[in-house]
C-alpha cells in the first residue's frame, strides 16, 4: 500500500467518525423539546377536496366587471361557499 493510499484511508476514516457518531445520536427517545413540540394538522372537510379561492388581479376584476358582470357574481359565489365550507379564511 503506498503512502498516498495509506493517506486517503486515513482520511475517509477520520471523515466517517464525526458522521457515525452524530448518525447515532439521532436514534433513540425523544428528546427533552421533541417531546414539547407538536403540529396541529387541521382537518379539513370533504367537501374541500380539490376547492381552491379563485383570486383575481384588480385590473381583471374591473374588465370582468365590463364584459361579464355574471362572472363576477359567480366567481364571488364560489369564494363565499369554500369560505362558509371552512376551506379558507
Amino acid at each position: 500500500m503506498s503512502r498516498f493510499e495509506r493517506r486517503l484511508a486515513f482520511n475517509f476514516k477520520l471523515f466517517c467518525l464525526p458522521l457515525a457518531a452524530v448518525l447515532a445520536g439521532c436514534t433513540g427517545t425523544a428528546t427533552a423539546w421533541t417531546e414539547k413540540v407538536t403540529i396541529e394538522q387541521v382537518e379539513l372537510p370533504k367537501e374541500c377536496a380539490g376547492w381552491q379561492k379563485i383570486n383575481m388581479k384588480q385590473r381583471a376584476y374591473y374588465m370582468l366587471m365590463r364584459d361579464d358582470p355574471a362572472l363576477i357574481m359567480e366567481i364571488d359565489s364560489h369564494n363565499l361557499k369554500g369560505k362558509n365550507l371552512g376551506c379558507w379564511q
